[in-house]
């Protein structure tokens, strides 16, 4: 039986999606998505192996982020690594961050960091344009985990339910202003 789902992200983001149950409006969700081309969408987004893409979301250890308060800079501890134990400090915890992300899809760990391997070579050279080569389900997979896991939306991120069948409305946000 089709039902309607309320999509909700706190202040930013609200829908409402016809679909049988939550995991179809997640896919519904996660294919709209997908289908966004511009720069800053969610497969710009998954491609960007810098600290502003998905690769920023790996890069920090179980203390920090790797990265000090936006000012382009390790912190200090880190930057007194020589650079070889600075450069294998971080990937190692980029890997186990990306372990943990794609924890059910060990493959996707071994490709993303393969294709982030390729960027970095290519990386190099001037007028880099480098693409990865990512599978639609991959790109399916990682999308859905992202608005799952992260604060893709920003805060709040929920599904609910639209059950009318004993009233006739219902009340999906409040704004209490004594909370501000």
């Amino acid at each position: 039986m089709t039902k309607l789902f309320a999509i909700s992200a706190g202040m930013s983001f609200f829908a409402v999606a016809k679909a049988e149950n939550e995991k179809e409006v997640l896919t519904i969700l996660v294919n709209r998505e997908l289908e966004e081309q511009e720069d800053f969408g969610i497969r710009a987004h998954i491609d960007d192996f810098s600290i502003e893409g998905l690769y920023g979301d790996f890069f920090h250890d179980e203390k920090r982020s790797f990265i000090e308060d936006h000012i382009l800079d390790y912190p200090r501890d880190i930057r007194e690594m020589s650079t070889k134990e600075r450069d294998t400090y971080i990937q190692s915890h980029v890997e186990k961050n990306a372990k943990s992300f794609w924890r059910d899809h060990p493959f996707y760990v071994e490709l993303y960091l393969r294709e982030f391997k390729k960027h970095k070579a290519v990386g190099k050279e001037v007028g880099n344009k480098f693409r990865p080569h990512f599978s639609d389900e991959f790109y399916f997979i990682t999308a859905k985990l992202i608005i799952t896991k992260t604060d893709w939306y920003g805060e709040d991120f929920q599904i609910i339910e639209i059950d009318l069948t004993d009233r006739n409305y219902q009340l999906i946000f409040e704004l209490n202003l004594e909370e501000y």
